[in-house]
């Protein structure tokens, strides 16, 4: 039987720790790869996986356990990450291809066919360049809304919801996004 977020919570704040220990295995993946993608320096990455759950631990109680928790500490992920963009205006950005590890799947890696044949690793090893460069040419709202939808799984209604948004500068985010990210890799589509 699988214990919902919901259940997990109301367990941690009875005193059960080994239910925040779940909690934060379920989420520490997406959370970290978005954090990784959203900066770009593991270092950085680090620090605000630790404050985003450091905050969760200090505002559990004013979690709403009707409301779905995912959005709630993607939330608190996002605004994070933006205080932390406010703080450090002048970031540098790291690029993606420095910053893989185990913890991190690239787009490509994420779009890529598990199955390549011989002749095609040359020809993926080119295109996963190219398509970690069209995502760094996104804004940083562009790439958010791309990894929230893509990564995430997130309806349009909830990344509305985390960023404090309409849905129609959602949408018009990941259109802009999707649109550049084309234009950028339409030459691609020849190669393959």
């Amino acid at each position: 039987m699988t214990v919902t977020d919901a259940e997990l919570i109301k367990a941690y704040k009875k005193g059960d720790t080994q239910a925040l220990e779940k909690i934060m295995e379920k989420y520490k993946t997406p959370i970290y790869s978005y954090l990784l993608k959203m900066v770009g320096s593991r270092d950085s990455a680090n620090d605000l996986f630790q404050e985003i759950f450091l905050k969760f631990i200090k505002n559990i109680q004013s979690y709403n356990e009707e409301k779905k928790f995912a959005n709630w500490i993607y939330t608190v992920a996002h605004n994070t990450v933006m205080d932390s963009f406010r703080k450090n205006k002048n970031r540098y950005i790291e690029s993606l291809d420095q910053i893989k590890g185990e913890d991190f799947k690239s787009v490509a890696e994420t779009i890529a066919s598990k199955d390549l044949s011989p002749e095609n690793i040359l020809i993926k090893t080119e295109i996963s360049g190219k398509i970690e460069k069209a995502f760094e040419i996104l804004s940083d709202e562009q790439r958010e809304v791309f990894i929230m939808r893509h990564y995430w799984g997130l309806s349009f209604k909830e990344i509305a919801e985390i960023l404090k948004v309409p849905i129609g500068t959602a949408l018009a985010r990941m259109s802009r996004a999707l649109g550049k990210l084309k234009v950028e890799l339409g030459h691609i589509e020849e190669a393959v």
